[in-house]
């Protein structure tokens, strides 16, 4: 599973630390993480909270789904199973 790179600062923040959970409907891997500008900027979006699935061993196939104001939003997206909401699009690149 990919993982996202929160900062390059020695110090890390638990309040940003990425969470994984299995789908229970599709045994995915869900990962929910925290985007900076940075990493943001290469999603074509701005800094936040995102959401992305794969299967077992496999990359992302897809692009994160964000970015959500918080990790709940971004979970509960997750795993709701419809189509975003104003806070959540499905990030296209060009």
């Amino acid at each position: 599973m990919a993982r996202a790179v929160i900062s390059s600062h020695r110090e890390r923040r638990a309040a940003c630390e990425p969470l994984y959970e299995i789908d229970p409907r599709t045994g995915a891997s869900i990962e929910v993480f925290y985007a900076d500008q940075v990493l943001a900027k290469s999603f074509g979006a701005c800094e936040g909270w995102f959401h992305w699935s794969c299967g077992a061993g496999n990359m992302p196939e897809c692009p994160p789904v964000g970015p959500f104001p918080t990790s709940y939003g971004a979970y509960r997206h997750a795993f709701r199973g419809s189509e975003p909401t104003q806070f959540g699009r499905r990030i296209t690149t060009r």
